[in-house]
C-alpha cells in the first residue's frame, strides 16, 4: 500500500459504479419491504383499500407526511397499484406479504435481518466456523421463517408421499418430531379424517404450533406437546415423521433411532426428511446460493445414506421406498420405513 498522500481535488469525478450503486439500492428496497411489514401495511390495504394516502397512514400508523413517498416506491416495486388517488395492493403483495394468505413469506423476508440471523455473523461461520454450532437459530421467529418455506412445496411434497403408503387411511395417530410449527401433523390429518396427531416442539416456543393447529380448525385433533425426542412419553403412534432434526444427533444416531422405533405402533410407519453428505459439485447457480449451501451443509447433513438406513434396520425400521424431494437446499431424502413386526409387511 502507498503512503503518498493524496490530494483530494486531485482526484478525478468517478462515474457511476452499478455494483455499489445497485447493492445500496437492493438493501434499501428490502428495508422499504421490511417496514412496510412490521407496520403489516399490506393486511390492511387488503382489508381496507383502495384507500388516499392519509387514510393508510392512519390505518398502518405511519406519519402521514412521509406516505406518499412510501406508497411511491411500493409502487416502483410493483407491490401497490394507483388508481386517481387511490392505492391498492398488488396481486404479488395479496399472496406472498398478507399474513392470512396461505403463501405468506413476511416471516421469512423479517428473519433475514433478525439480531439472531445467521447472515448478521456470516464473517465467523467463513472464518471460525467451529464456534458455531448450526446456520439456523431456534427463535420464535426463525421457526416462523421455515414454515414460510416448507409450504412453498415441501410439506405438500412429502405429504403426498407419505399417502402412497397403503396403511395411510388406515392409520389413526400421528407424531410431527421438532418441527416446530404442526403444518405437516396438519397436512396428514387434512388427507386423513380419522386420524389424530400430536406435536412434539422441541425447545421452540409451542405457541406457533398452536396458532397454526387453531387456524386449519384442528384444535380438536392436534395436541402440542413440549419436549424432545429423549425425553418424550406419549403413547406409540401409527406414523412419526422427523424432518431435519437428527443432525445434532448424529454422535448418538443408534440410540435416537432407537427411540424413535419404541414410539411406533408395530407395523407403523417412520418418515424421515434429512439431507446426506454427498461429494461438492458446482450447481452452475449464482454464487451466493453456492456459499449458502456449502456454509449450511457443513452443519446439516447426515454423514453417510446407507449408514442410516442400515441403523434403521438394526432398530426394525424396514425401508420401503426412498427418494428425493426439492428442498431448500438442493435434493433432500425421504425414506419410508416400516415397523416391523414379525410378520410379512405391505411395501409402499
Amino acid at each position: 500500500m502507498s503512503d503518498e498522500i493524496q490530494e483530494i481535488l486531485k482526484i478525478p469525478e468517478s462515474p457511476v459504479i452499478e455494483i455499489v450503486d445497485d447493492l445500496v439500492q437492493v438493501y434499501k428496497e428490502y428495508m422499504v419491504i421490511k417496514a412496510a411489514l412490521k407496520r403489516d401495511l399490506f393486511s390492511w390495504l387488503s382489508e381496507n383499500g383502495p384507500a388516499t394516502p392519509e387514510k393508510i397512514a392512519v390505518g398502518a400508523g405511519i406519519r402521514p407526511e412521509f406516505m406518499t413517498s412510501l406508497l411511491g416506491m411500493l409502487y416502483y416495486l410493483d407491490m401497490v397499484r394507483k388508481n386517481g388517488d387511490e392505492y391498492a395492493i398488488s396481486p404479488a403483495a395479496r399472496m406472498h406479504f398478507v399474513k392470512n394468505s396461505p403463501f405468506y413469506q413476511g416471516d421469512y423476508i423479517m428473519n433475514i435481518a433478525a439480531d439472531d440471523s445467521p447472515w448478521k455473523d456470516i464473517d465467523v461461520f467463513l472464518t471460525h466456523p467451529e464456534k458455531k454450532q448450526t446456520f439456523d437459530t431456534l427463535s420464535a421467529e426463525s421457526v416462523r421463517s421455515e414454515a414460510n418455506l416448507a409450504l412453498r412445496g415441501t410439506i405438500q411434497n412429502v405429504i403426498n408421499i407419505l399417502k402412497t403408503w397403503d396403511g395411510f387411511l388406515s392409520a389413526r395417530s400421528f407424531l410431527e418430531v421438532q418441527s416446530g410449527h404442526g403444518l405437516y401433523a396438519i397436512a396428514a390429518c387434512q388427507n386423513n379424517p380419522k386420524m389424530t396427531a400430536t406435536v412434539l416442539t422441541g425447545s421452540v416456543d409451542p405457541s406457533f404450533a398452536e396458532e397454526n393447529i387453531e387456524k386449519f380448525g384442528m384444535k380438536n385433533r392436534i395436541q402440542v406437546v413440549s419436549g424432545d425426542i429423549e425425553s418424550y412419553q406419549g403413547s406409540a403412534s401409527d406414523i412419526v415423521l422427523v424432518a431435519h432434526v437428527l443432525y445434532s444427533h448424529i454422535g448418538t444416531l443408534p440410540a435416537i433411532l432407537s427411540k424413535l422405533a419404541s414410539m411406533i405402533s408395530q407395523g407403523g410407519l417412520f418418515l424421515s426428511n434429512h439431507w446426506f453428505s454427498s461429494p461438492p459439485v458446482g450447481t452452475g447457480m449464482q454464487g451466493l446460493y453456492e456459499l449458502e449451501l456449502a456454509i449450511h451443509n457443513r452443519y446439516h447433513q447426515l454423514p453417510d445414506k446407507r449408514e442410516f438406513e442400515k441403523l434403521c434396520d438394526d432398530c426394525g425400521l424396514i425401508i420401503r421406498q426412498s427418494g428425493v424431494i426439492r428442498s431448500r437446499y438442493g435434493e433432500s431424502s425421504l425414506h419410508l420405513a416400516q415397523k416391523s413386526n414379525g410378520q410379512l409387511l405391505n411395501t409402499v
